[in-house]
């Protein structure tokens, strides 16, 4: 299985970011690898299965209060994207992966 470096977006953090792009942010930040298949890996050596892809990181960010988007009254949620990195950061790789597939079950 080849990895190749996850590198974060081009785009700004005062702007909204999709879903995979946040997923990208949290990935480069850990070091994490996108593999052959496009599922986001933990590890060079004993690789770790974090989410099946960019999109379904982003989207459990989302979902599980990892990153936040502002949202003012009318407004479509599209504003600013906020990573809560102390959130986020305090988590082991084994519980990020299983929160992403307990949503993921959850949702199916």
């Amino acid at each position: 299985m080849k990895l190749t470096a996850i590198d974060p977006p081009g785009r700004s953090f005062s702007r909204w970011l999709t879903e995979e792009e946040i997923g990208q942010v949290l990935a480069s930040d850990r070091g994490w690898r996108l593999a052959e298949d496009g599922s986001v890996v933990a590890g060079k050596l004993r690789k770790t299965r974090i989410a099946d892809s960019l999109r379904d990181l982003g989207r459990a960010a989302l979902a599980n209060k990892w990153t936040a988007r502002a949202a003012a009254p009318g407004s479509d949620g599209s504003g600013p994207t906020h990573i809560m990195w102390g959130v986020f950061n305090a988590r082991s790789e084994a519980e990020i992966a299983a929160e992403i597939a307990a949503g993921i079950a959850a949702r199916d």
